[in-house]
């Protein structure tokens, strides 16, 4: 399995509208966007989003399979970065391919000096939190309020990096 994990390039707005839209059909539960409300979004809106944020996408052999993103965190997030946006297709789950895009994100964290990394899951989501847990980050503790759903808490875990 040939699996390739590489970083945006501004011009490719359309390809992260594609699997944004992709993840948020797959697994609603998981974000905190809505699929009905994100498709109807203009293309403008895309490459802003990729203008003002890293995006990697992951690829294999019969077209991409997955995403994620990554910038500098805000002072409220106890981190260097915030890692969002993950998704990866469902026949590629368990199969070591989060593992490959965590390394590429981990890779250029290390060139930015971002040597803790932050993220947020749904406490109710398990799965994501074991494969994280899995993957070397640790639960934050306390839930706190998410950004994209007010009323909705949200776990941090977070991973510390070494040079």
């Amino acid at each position: 399995m040939q699996i390739k994990v590489t970083q945006s390039s501004k011009s490719e707005a359309e390809r992260l509208r594609s699997l944004r839209l992709a993840a948020l059909k797959d697994a609603p539960y998981a974000y905190g966007a809505v699929y009905e409300e994100d498709k109807e979004k203009p293309i403008t809106f895309w490459q802003e989003w990729l203008a003002g944020s890293n995006w990697f996408f992951t690829s294999a052999a019969e077209g991409d399979i997955g995403l994620i993103g990554v910038e500098k965190a805000g002072a409220d997030r106890g981190s260097d970065c915030w890692i969002f946006g993950w998704w990866i297709a469902p026949t590629y789950r368990g199969k070591g391919v989060a593992a490959l895009m965590l390394a590429a994100i981990d890779k250029f964290c290390i060139e930015n000096n971002w040597l803790r990394q932050g993220l947020g899951v749904w406490p109710e989501n398990q799965r994501a939190i074991n494969a994280y847990l899995k993957l070397g980050f640790i639960d934050g503790g306390k839930p706190i309020p998410s950004r994209s759903k007010p009323n909705q808490l949200y776990l941090p875990m977070y991973r510390n990096l070494s040079i």
